[in-house]
């Protein structure tokens, strides 16, 4: 259809999968990715902002949706707030390198609060995750690069996937996804201002952008309409928020049958800004050169987006040091560790770990930069006190399609968040809840992990 705003073509996409069925490799990537979002959920209930969270969760009203560690149910509204901002705590959430955002946050605390209160089945829960990814991924990759200087993708672009997720759920037509997406964009929010100090606002992000959605596509089943031009409109999302956007990108190769966006979507092994990971990932690699050999100087070379967000020589707060690149490197070629333990008080203490994080300096390098967001890259060179010098790179850290993390290592990594989070008893009934999700019908979460 001539003109068909990209909102329309993308409810038109959503429900041509609906009635063709989700396949069920992505079904099982939902799979995947649900166990993964768990596993940070839990694990944020063990911090200082979950404890907040989960206090602000349970003095609102009772409803029919779980809220992870909370005290019964909650609205779905509600539900889909405190679990969404739970699980982008820890930074172990999954991310998707072409929008630069972690779709899990976001997309499946939507799905599961109105999965919940709609008493649908299982399959279709796993089914609202994919249209979810999809939605929020290709909109992220059409902001381009300025946005996120300013912008956190994740709850900007996220709330389209939430929205497409409950609008899944609650069986909208295309009409009203149109009114829901229009909702959910009015409502695209997150500024990066609260980095400059470490403030929890990220947390409020993927918590925000998943309630949001819900909010919209609940308001559009009731006929409250929405801009059908949200994306590409003169005062709509891209021009107020993008200058550098491709909205052709959205609906890039959409037509058919093409592979679903939810297969390109990176898991993390560290506990740290997925900007640090592949600078992490060449530390390792180089320690085991270098042994105990002294070290004089470190160079990391990487892309803008990483020094934006993570150039912090020296972090004076557990969570400063998630967002250090200076710091999650030294820890690597020191500690060998990046993990959910690598960020403690007492480590960003340790003076022999503050000595070599302010030997490491780190520059945007053209090559690299160019590379960037299609790849994430890293070269990490040491120059040692002998007046030798190490060197490593790589474009895929892990945990990439490329260089993906097996089953095994998935489900190790939600032990170690479970038992994190003081859910280790939990661990393997929340996993048999999980791997039977495709029977269910209906959807029931254990309340009482």
């Amino acid at each position: 259809m001539p003109n068909q705003p990209i909102s329309g073509t993308l409810a038109g996409f959503l429900s041509d999968l609906r009635r063709r069925g989700v396949p069920e490799a992505a079904l099982g990537a939902a799979t995947s990715r649900l166990l993964d979002w768990l596993g940070s959920a839990l694990a944020g209930l063990a911090t200082d902002p979950g404890a907040k969270l989960l206090a602000y969760g349970d003095a609102e009203p009772e409803g029919g949706a779980s809220v992870i560690g909370g005290k019964g149910a909650r609205s779905a509204e509600t539900a889909a707030f405190v679990n969404g901002a739970l699980s982008h705590i820890v930074e172990m959430d999954d991310v998707d390198r072409g929008s630069v955002l972690h779709p899990g946050a976001v997309v499946i605390p939507a799905a599961l609060a109105v999965a919940e209160i709609r008493s649908k089945s299982g399959r279709d829960f796993l089914s609202a995750i994919v249209a979810g990814y999809e939605v929020a991924i290709r909109i992220g990759e059409a902001v381009g690069k300025k946005h996120y200087y300013f912008f956190h993708n994740t709850s900007t672009c996220g709330v389209f996937g939430a929205a497409a997720a409950a609008s899944w759920l609650l069986d909208l037509d295309e009409e009203r996804i149109v009114w829901a997406l229009g909702n959910a964009g009015t409502q695209a929010s997150g500024l990066w201002e609260f980095n400059a100090e470490g403030a929890m606002s990220k947390h409020l992000h993927a918590g925000r952008a998943a309630s949001n959605g819900v909010l919209a596509a609940l308001l559009a089943e009731r006929g409250f309409t929405g801009p059908s031009r949200i994306l590409e409109g003169e005062r709509g999302f891209f021009r107020a928020t993008a200058p550098d956007a491709d909205p052709d990108r959205v609906l890039a190769g959409l037509a058919g049958s093409p592979k679903l966006k939810i297969h390109g979507v990176s898991l993390k092994p560290h506990a740290s800004c997925r900007h640090t990971h592949a600078a992490i990932d060449c530390a390792l690699e180089l320690r085991t050169r270098i042994a105990t050999a002294p070290i004089d100087a470190v160079e990391v070379e990487t892309y803008g987006a990483t020094l934006a967000l993570c150039d912090r020589p020296l972090p004076a707060t557990p969570y400063e040091a998630k967002f250090s690149l200076q710091f999650c490197v030294a820890s690597a070629l020191l500690r060998g560790d990046a993990g959910l333990g690598a960020f403690g008080e007492d480590a960003i203490r340790d003076a022999t770990l503050r000595e070599l994080t302010s030997k490491v300096r780190a520059r945007v390098e053209p090559g690299i930069e160019s590379r960037y967001p299609g790849e994430w890259p890293a070269r990490v060179r040491v120059r040692l006190a002998n007046g030798g010098t190490v060197e490593a790179e790589t474009a895929h850290p892990k945990g990439d399609p490329e260089l993906p993390l097996s089953s095994a290592e998935i489900e190790s990594k939600f032990e170690a968040l479970a038992a994190y989070g003081g859910h280790g008893a939990a661990v393997a009934p929340l996993l048999d809840w999980v791997r039977r999700i495709p029977a269910q019908d209906p959807l029931r979460f254990p309340r009482e992990p």
